[in-house]
């Protein structure tokens, strides 16, 4: 799926403008501060220590974390129905069901809770299609929105201040990923994946699938797309034909079956060694042995957290 990497923040600026839970938690609010005009958070965005600045909003599938999921309604699109926002959140919930599996598998507990942030009118349109190339106006006022989440609130709920946004817009089109890179500090916090209504490349306007969401949810926790486009630095033709060759079934490589058709209701794919580690799931994969480069990945961590130099701020690249 599409995934939106913040490498730059001189050209990103532009969009500002604009306790540990004990098990797995599914449960569906009503009472967020999203409908119409959220409120703003209580705790600024502004004096996270080196961990935040690290990881951003999201961390590890290792440590608690609330996934706040808000449906979007926009100028010349239909409104999400209830019938519609409820499929979405079972989508939502079978992704997280499949995630805890699949760290069972590595013998790791997934602490991810799911919270509905209920509904948001955007003041921007949508674009979507296959290329869902949407306008800094509406990311920036994605990233504004999730700036005013109350923090302070879903910390009280759930005792954990490890937070990401699932924002379902009301188009078909190739759901992405906003994520924090290390190199930016502060700058670009809150973490969200944008989850399209229909799967643009259906051709009967097929709902997105609950693999897509769970392709985007584990981007928030630093899985790289393993298929030809990525942009991720050590992700090259040697890697992706190894990947194609040795683990096809891996979700960051497709969301579709081999027949190219989607499930709504399970997902076959699997979380492989090599994306378990980059996630924090493993300590180690084979891969490391094959692929030096991955040695200079920090799991769970987009960007090397070095400080860049003002001429490698190239801005923000879509794969």
């Amino acid at each position: 799926m599409k995934h939106y990497q913040r490498l730059a923040a001189l050209l990103l600026a532009v969009l500002l403008l604009c306790g540990c839970m004990p098990k797995i938690q599914r449960e569906y609010r009503t009472d967020m501060p999203f409908v119409q005009t959220p409120a703003p958070t209580q705790t600024p965005a502004a004096g996270h220590g080196t961990a935040e600045q690290r990881y951003g909003s999201v961390k590890l599938l290792t440590q608690p974390t609330v996934l706040v999921s808000v449906f979007l309604n926009a100028p010349d699109c239909d409104p999400w129905t209830e019938s519609e926002r409820s499929d979405a959140l079972a989508r939502v919930d079978t992704a997280l069901d499949w995630l805890a599996g699949q760290g069972s598998g590595y013998g790791v507990k997934t602490m991810l809770c799911h919270a509905d942030g209920g509904c948001y009118t955007l003041k921007n349109t949508v674009s979507g299609g296959e290329q869902s190339e949407e306008s800094d106006d509406l990311l920036g006022e994605l990233d504004a929105l999730s700036k005013r989440i109350d923090t302070d609130a879903l910390r009280a709920e759930y005792g954990t201040s490890n937070v990401g946004m699932l924002y379902f817009l009301p188009v078909g089109g190739t759901s992405f990923a906003m994520v924090h890179y290390a190199d930016l500090g502060e700058q670009y916090y809150y973490e969200y994946a944008c989850l399209y209504r229909y799967d643009a490349y259906s051709a009967d306007a097929e709902p997105e699938n609950p693999a897509t969401y769970a392709h985007e949810i584990l981007h928030l926790f630093g899985a790289p797309d393993l298929y030809e486009g990525s942009t991720d630095a050590f992700v090259d033709d040697a890697l992706l034909a190894y990947i194609e060759r040795s683990c096809p079934n891996d979700i960051m490589h497709s969301t579709y079956d081999a027949d190219g058709t989607s499930r709504l209701q399970d997902i076959s794919q699997v979380i492989s060694p090599l994306t378990a580690y980059c996630v924090g799931l493993a300590d180690t994969c084979p891969e490391l042995a094959m692929f030096p480069a991955l040695a200079d990945v920090t799991p769970g961590v987009f960007g090397s957290g070095a400080e860049p130099e003002p001429d490698e701020l190239p801005g923000a690249v879509a794969a």
